[in-house]
């Protein structure tokens, strides 16, 4: 009986470690519909988020770098093995060059969040470049231009210009000619005119930071 006794709580311990240790465990895999598309062109594509893990994953929140890429999630709770689909579509007006969108996804597991990068190439559809003015339309609006509204600067410069060039990496830092890129724009390169849209003085905010920026 002692024995028994001793087996039974042998048993017990151990499908409590068992317990204990359970975690889910995030895999990611991407599908792109297309690597490149013409400038305007939808972008379409999947993620797909599989549990490997021997407890139930839970995506708690999942967000994209800008308004131009929507995401729809089938589902929120993946059980140990299981694969749910996330779809991205991604609006690629006023884009050209290579192109990068992440998409972060929140979760349960200890090294949430996760960001998965989304790399392709949006192609001139003419000898015209691209539509560059699109991005201060809805919904790109709200991102590359009513995220500025009262900023200069740094600030300004993360606001609106960030998602694109992140390292302040612009092809020159001579005033006159940053000041003609930044009001005029220029389609051949996907650079927007902000001419309409910044004042003077938040477009001589971003020239000074420019121009003293090396490359």
């Amino acid at each position: 009986m002692r024995n028994f006794l001793l087996i039974f709580l042998l048993l017990v311990f151990q499908s409590g470690l068992s317990t204990l240790h359970a975690v889910p465990n995030l895999e990611v895999r991407q599908e792109l519909e297309q690597t490149s598309v013409l400038t305007g062109e939808e972008l379409r594509g999947s993620i797909f988020i599989k549990n490997s893990g021997d407890e139930p994953l839970k995506i708690r929140g999942i967000s994209s770098s800008c308004g131009c890429t929507t995401l729809r999630l089938k589902k929120r709770l993946v059980l140990p093995e299981e694969e749910v689909e996330l779809r991205f579509v991604v609006d690629t007006r006023g884009k050209l060059g290579l192109i990068e969108k992440t998409v972060t996804l929140h979760t349960n597991t200890t090294d949430s969040p996760h960001t998965e990068t989304i790399k392709f190439h949006a192609l001139p559809s003419g000898m015209d470049g691209a539509d560059t003015q699109a991005v201060f339309e809805p919904p790109c609006a709200a991102c590359h231009l009513d995220s500025g509204i009262g900023k200069s600067g740094k600030e300004l410069y993360k606001a609106v210009c960030g998602m694109c060039h992140p390292d302040l990496k612009i092809h020159t830092n001579i005033p006159a000619a940053l000041q003609t890129m930044i009001f005029s724009g220029n389609a051949q390169i996907g650079m927007p005119a902000f001419g309409e849209f910044l004042t003077k003085n938040q477009i001589h905010s971003l020239i000074q930071i420019l121009s003293k920026n090396k490359d």
